[in-house]
């Protein structure tokens, strides 16, 4: 098979003098293309998609399109020879004579003029927008020929001096060609290579990304593309997940702790990442993703949405009993109280009631089993210069004692607003040797205590009619209210998951309701709030869930695409097990888990 070689020639004597060697360079495909620097940018489109393995060009006109190609690119030289031809034509001059041009042209001349005894200044150019300068200068000097490269021959001419144009002869062509030949070679053994970790990483079951900073996918692997619902022409990764495009900006400042990404308003999967430090990664970033449930670096954190639909309005409102005292508006503070008490209501009616332009929100989850690396970047997501940034973390007592005295200075010197959450008072924990003494002075006289609702069953009313507007208007019910029997169960529940608990709770009456009221036979459904009713895929503690179970209101395709799902999340996203459990293979599981119309 031939190599296929595009020549991009800056003067129309590299054309004809290319195209004179064909029959020699018979085990290469060449086409040749004219054009000098800015006029070869719009070939750019045409060169990538017609597949050329390698480009060949000259001067400023090479350096370009290395900047702008992914393709390699070989430089044709001015060789020794090329050299001496144009210094004995230019050594017959009278006239000032003065050589501009790129410094992979001139260098060379530079050293053999000087070798010959010819003196001739020069001026060095880095782009086409200095040649007009340089030009301007050399005529102010009395300069009358200007001998440099194709565009500086070019405007030299517009000055009104007369231009000696440096070309490259015949060896430096086939030398070129030659240079060429052997890139081709390493490049095709890259390839294969390349061709092959991919295959490798398509077979795994975690999701492998490299992206570059403006979001565009410059590789991803089937896990990755299944977990994110990507087609397979798909590039752009911010369209969908704009989430992401923040993530980059925090991995940029080395805050390279996972990130919680919500998927389909259901699942939730756990994303890392870091950036490409070295020179042929400048501006990528590669990201690993991973399903909740597997161990990770112990440290998560997920960006809060003002829109976020887990709770109504009036249940938010609500707790601003709990921002009222002044000594509370100072951080670092502490939020206390059971599981669904509120506390991240709390800090969100914190973040809702500053001003909107600037002002963020990131929740942090601790677990016992995290890593150095993550405790590194949490110091760094602490020290972050924003004032308007709020930082809610569960979970700090889940640290050592020696991590939690070294992170107290960090947090009490922290410019964001933190807020720390538990689920016992923290000066509880602190007499359980759970929490260290110094921490506790970061938060001293702001604490607050968020009962539970077991002991608010004033509010349970207004709750319970606020959930009712939100799950009628979800599934298209018209309920407008719960039997006398029902109201009374609900009084006389414990509530050990709160307003999580409640919520879900509303949500199956809902759900499995198709008259105006709640009929007592629902009670039943009271039974479920111990077993995982009160869960949520952020944090056991805090964050909302939805009820599990196939939504048989879906059609029968999204019904389908549930099952799958359910099935690969099952077997960990391992593609070859879902699709034998299944009994279909696996490029059928692929199609089947694909968007619709893509």
């Amino acid at each position: 098979m031939k190599i296929k070689i595009v020549v991009v020639a800056p003067y129309p004597g590299l054309v004809e003098l290319t195209t004179s060697l064909r029959e020699e360079l018979k085990e290469f495909e060449i086409k040749v293309l004219q054009g000098d620097l800015s006029e070869v940018l719009p070939l750019m489109n045409r060169i990538h998609l017609d597949g050329y393995d390698v480009i060949i060009s000259r001067g400023g006109t090479a350096r370009l399109l290395r900047k702008y190609s992914y393709l390699p690119v070989i430089d044709i030289q001015v060789s020794g020879f090329d050299i001496m031809r144009i210094l004995m034509v230019v050594k017959g001059y009278q006239a000032k004579i003065k050589m501009i041009g790129f410094p992979n042209i001139i260098e060379g001349f530079i050293s053999v003029s000087g070798l010959m005894e010819v003196d001739i200044p020069y001026a060095s150019v880095q782009q086409e927008s200095e040649v007009d300068e340089a030009l301007q200068l050399a005529k102010a000097e009395g300069v009358k020929v200007i001998v440099g490269d194709n565009i500086t021959v070019r405007k030299a001419n517009e000055h009104g001096m007369q231009g000696v144009l440096i070309t490259s002869g015949r060896e430096s062509v086939l030398e070129a060609f030659a240079q060429a030949k052997q890139i081709y070679k390493v490049s095709e053994s890259y390839k294969q290579k390349k061709l092959a970790f991919e295959r490798l990483l398509d077979t795994m079951d975690t999701g492998y990304a490299i992206v570059n900073d403006k979001g565009i996918i410059q590789f991803s692997n089937e896990a990755f593309n299944t977990w994110f619902h990507l087609p397979e022409n798909q590039t752009g990764l911010y369209a969908d997940y704009p989430v992401f495009s923040r993530y980059m900006a925090d991995l940029e400042k080395g805050v390279a702790l996972e990130l919680l990404v919500q998927l389909d308003g259901q699942r939730q999967v756990a994303v890392s990442g870091g950036k490409m430090n070295d020179a042929a990664g400048d501006g990528m970033f590669y990201l690993k993703v991973r399903p909740v449930d597997q161990p990770g670096s112990g440290i998560t954190m997920m960006y809060t949405s003002k829109q976020d639909d887990a709770f109504p309005p009036l249940v938010m409102t609500d707790h601003e009993f709990a921002v009222q005292s002044p000594a509370e508006r100072a951080y670092p503070l502490a939020v206390f109280g059971e599981t669904g008490a509120g506390k991240r209501l709390f800090a969100i009616k914190r973040w809702s009631s500053m001003p909107q332009s600037g002002s963020e929100m990131i929740e942090l989850s601790i677990t016992k089993r995290y890593d150095a690396a993550a405790l590194a970047a949490l110091r760094k997501l602490l020290s972050t210069d924003n004032e308007e940034l709020i930082i809610y973390i569960r979970g700090v007592d889940q640290l050592s004692l020696a991590d939690q005295r070294e992170l107290a200075p960090v947090l009490a010197a922290a410019p964001g607003k933190i807020i720390l959450s538990f689920d016992r008072s923290p000066l509880e924990l602190k007499g359980s040797n759970v929490l260290d003494g110094k921490l506790c002075d970061t938060f001293a006289g702001r604490v607050v205590g968020m009962p539970p609702l077991r002991e608010r069953l004033d509010d349970l009313d207004e709750y319970i009619r606020t959930f009712l507007i939100m799950y009628n208007e979800r599934y298209g019910k018209q309920i407008v209210g719960l039997r006398p029997e029902v109201m009374e169960a609900l009084r006389a529940h414990e509530w050990r998951g709160n307003l999580f608990e409640l919520r879900n709770v509303i949500d199956q009456f809902v759900r499995s309701s198709d008259g105006e009221y709640v009929e007592a036979e629902r009670v039943e459904l009271l039974k479920q709030a111990g077993s995982g009713l009160g869960a949520g895929p952020h944090d056991a503690s805090e964050r909302p869930s939805a009820a599990g179970g196939l939504d048989l209101s879906k059609t029968l395709d999204e019904i389908e695409y549930d099952i799958i799902r359910t099935v690969l999340e099952q077997e960990e996203m391992n593609q070859s097990a879902a699709a034998k459990r299944l009994g279909i293979n696996r490029s059928t599981l692929w199609r089947k888990m694909k968007p619709s119309g893509s």
